[in-house]
């Protein structure tokens, strides 16, 4: 996953969040044991990617609002655009060993 641009921590939590439905932070922190700036670097990865949503609900008291996280789309979705990142990560792999072949049969010292 860290090759197509998510992270470990990231695809911890979009799997967490997935199973869960609607979660906390402190959820993710407590359920999964990653610090609290870990979760919110993975929330901000994979709400940059739109596969997350926050929902902001205000407290009773003064204090700081609760943050809801949920999918934006459907699970699958999201697991066929990281299929289709993969495939592109693959092509472009094999572009460059075709490249790498080419450069070889053409070159006398190989």
């Amino acid at each position: 996953m860290v090759r197509i641009g998510v992270s470990k921590v990231g695809a911890r939590v979009l799997v967490f969040i997935a199973e869960r439905g609607r979660v906390r932070s402190v959820e993710i922190e407590d359920s999964l044991s990653i610090g609290q700036s870990g979760v919110s670097s993975a929330i901000r990865e994979l709400t940059g990617r739109g596969w997350i949503r926050t929902e902001i609900i205000p407290t009773q008291t003064k204090g700081r609002p609760r943050h809801i996280y949920q999918l934006s789309i459907p699970f699958s979705s999201i697991v066929d655009e990281i299929e289709r990142l993969g495939d592109a990560e693959i092509d472009s792999i094999k572009e460059g060993t075709e490249d790498l072949r080419r450069i070889a049969s053409a070159c006398p010292c190989f």
